[in-house]
């Protein structure tokens, strides 16, 4: 039996009446990904080497496709792997990502995706941050970069991040 069926006093209220059309705009992440975060010298400690940290991520639509996830694993043992769950967000054409990973962090970020622009940013009490990459034309890389704030007003590179489609 499917919501259209049931009584209209047993239907949830929070039930949405359409799937907004703006979540077609995360269709350019579906698919299978390998990752190359870029770790400046010194970033792992004094005197630690420049490191690239490969990675492997997937983004699929749940059953649905009111919302997107994305499972990445990380080879490098400094870096975690994990989850997260991408839908709309409350604000006007925005996306909300939910961020889980193997160290235990939960984050929820704001995210947009307008045109070839990638952004995620979160404002969080001595530790914000946000990320900004670049889709190819042909939506088969995306080059960007994390930064960080104490205080979301002097902000600092805090590493690379590339992907390149692989299915």
């Amino acid at each position: 039996m499917t919501s259209t069926e049931l009584p209209q006093d047993h239907v949830p209220g929070d039930l949405p009446d359409e799937r907004p059309a703006a979540l077609d705009r995360l269709n350019v992440l579906v698919g299978q990904w390998e990752g190359a975060a870029t770790f400046e010298a010194g970033f792992l400690g004094p005197g630690s080497p420049e490191v690239i940290g490969r990675s492997r991520t997937t983004f699929e639509w749940l059953e649905g496709r009111f919302f997107l996830s994305q499972h990445f694993v990380n080879e490098h043992p400094a870096a975690p792997s994990g989850l997260a769950i991408i839908g709309m967000s409350e604000g006007a054409g925005t996306f909300a990502q939910h961020y889980y990973d193997s160290r235990g962090v939960v984050r929820v970020y704001q995210m947009a995706l307008e045109g070839r622009e990638w952004r995620l940013w979160r404002e969080a009490p001595g530790f914000w941050q946000r990320y900004i990459g670049t889709i190819s034309e042909d939506g088969t890389t995306i080059t960007g970069a994390w930064e960080a704030s104490a205080d979301g007003r002097k902000w600092r590179h805090d590493f690379n991040l590339a992907y390149v489609k692989t299915r």
